[in-house]
């Protein structure tokens, strides 16, 4: 895969390997070059359908959140690349996403930390940010697929305090009419005119809306504290 283009003055980025819950998980690490102001996981798209950390919606998300100022981890699910086990439905994979949140409270603790997902990731990563409701700072999804997936029965108090969806309405696997329960809760949803699913000629607005999304957050979060 080529390199992401970089114009950010960051530290190049960390291949590391992070304890999960059945094995290894394989993962980047990248920073920006001031102290971070906040943390993100990146969740990828499908296992079985080429989905890795590598890709190029979940690495422009990744710019996007090093942009803001905050460190952004990407990793590879349970039996991707070279992460140990095996897929699981996605149900092993919030697993792997939480004991990815842990590793990252670890390294900065005291620090708010964000779940941000694309496509099964943005799935994974709803559930996940949901089970972490009280100590989740926010969940950014992009393209959250309908067309495939139900929304999770989550009680008020379980959605994420803090939620914002991006999605293309040239999506073939996202139904904006089954977007009913974020208009519900006045979540943020940005709806992108002619871009599809893996937002080709448009991953700038995925950096965008990622950046915008935790740039506001992260202002948010600084208030709260002053107060």
């Amino acid at each position: 895969m080529p390199a992401m283009p970089r114009d950010l003055p960051t530290p190049p980025p960390e291949r590391l390997f992070l304890p999960g819950p059945v094995g290894r998980l394989a993962a980047t690490w990248e920073r920006p070059a001031a102290p971070p102001r906040g943390l993100v996981l990146h969740l990828h798209p499908h296992p079985e359908h080429g989905g890795t950390r590598r890709n190029n919606v979940v690495r422009h998300g990744a710019l996007g959140a090093l942009e803001a100022g905050c460190g952004a981890l990407r990793i590879d699910f349970r039996g991707v690349g070279r992460s140990e086990g095996s897929y699981d439905q996605g149900v092993g994979e919030v697993e792997d996403g939480a004991a990815a949140l842990t590793w990252l409270r670890i390294r900065h603790p005291g620090l708010p930390v964000f779940v941000w997902g694309f496509s099964f990731g943005a799935m994974v990563g709803l559930k996940l940010a949901a089970r972490q409701a009280a100590s989740c700072a926010g969940f950014l999804a992009v393209a959250w697929p309908t067309r495939f997936y139900s929304w999770p029965d989550l009680p008020g108090p379980a959605w994420p305090r803090r939620s914002a969806f991006l999605a293309g309405d040239a999506d073939e696997f996202v139904d904006l009419d089954r977007y009913e329960p974020v208009r519900a809760r006045r979540a943020r949803l940005e709806i992108l005119p002619g871009a599809d699913h893996f937002f080709r000629g448009r991953l700038a607005e995925v950096r965008r809306f990622t950046a915008d999304t935790l740039t506001a957050w992260l202002r948010e979060e600084g208030r709260a504290t002053a107060g």
